[in-house]
């Protein structure tokens, strides 16, 4: 199947709808393969590294297909059906953002990457296999959805891929920039460094293994560092007052498949 110039229809309909939502084609899908759809094309291809023909020939939906082009609106499988394709999904999508975030800090891509799939995995893997684009994603990157003491109804209390508390910093919340990911991430670096001060004051930082130490403030992002304090002096597992006791454990298996993409 081919589509090019002087085609018409509903599929070159279909085909200019798809170009305009990648951000290649600014008029009214008409039907009609013309020089508008044909330069749309070729910057398709452009962007995409394909031979810029100008028409869509095998390679170019091959690609569109890839994208969630999908004329017949046939069943489409799931897009992330495992642990080693929702972060390889975060490589793709977030971890150009990852980079910027941690650049000249103590954390590393890997850390940063474990985290957001242990906060949101579950979440932006259902919009991604609903074939939702990455920006209207970042808007819906909202959780933990509940009624805390003191609360008079249910709301949000996390909010973006990293899952900022409400609570705790509401001004950030309040501006929107959570729907930024770059923002997002580095929020979560502050917080995280709030954590790392924290327990540095009380000494552990000599007196546990390195990868101890990244558990406890991986651990602390999630329960708290009074929790992971309480822990430690406990000589009880770090992970013992985390969600489902197993938060930073996960997040270190996420960041082992990371590293091996």
């Amino acid at each position: 199947m081919a589509i090019q110039l002087s085609d018409k229809g509903s599929l070159v309909k279909k085909w200019q709808q798809f170009l305009q939502l990648q951000g290649f084609f600014i008029y009214e899908p008409d039907g009609k393969f013309g020089s508008r759809t044909f330069d749309a094309t070729k910057a398709f291809q452009q962007y995409y590294g394909i031979q810029q023909t100008g028409f869509a020939g095998s390679l170019t939906l091959g690609k569109a297909y890839q994208l969630g082009f999908n004329p017949d609106n046939e069943p489409v499988p799931p897009f992330i059906n495992n642990d080693n394709k929702m972060m390889q999904w975060i490589k793709v999508n977030l971890g150009p953002i990852i980079i910027n975030a941690v650049a000249n800090t103590p954390y590393s891509e890997d850390w940063l990457a474990g985290m957001c799939a242990r906060e949101t995995g579950f979440l932006f893997t259902r919009y991604v296999n609903q074939q939702m684009p990455f920006a209207q994603i970042c808007n819906l990157m909202k959780g933990d959805y509940g009624k805390r003491p003191g609360e008079i109804a249910k709301q949000y209390h996390g909010f973006g891929f990293w899952q900022i508390d409400i609570n705790s910093f509401p001004v950030f919340i309040n501006s929107g920039k959570w729907v930024e990911p770059l923002a997002t991430a580095q929020m979560a670096i502050t917080v995280l460094n709030g954590k790392k001060n924290y327990l540095e004051k009380k000494g552990w930082r000599d007196s546990l293994s390195e990868s101890n130490w990244e558990r406890a403030i991986t651990a602390a992002y999630n329960c708290g560092e009074g929790n992971v304090q309480k822990a430690l002096s406990q000589n009880r597992d770090i992970d013992c007052y985390t969600f489902s006791k197993d938060y930073s454990k996960e997040v270190f298996r996420y960041r082992i498949i990371y590293q091996n993409l």
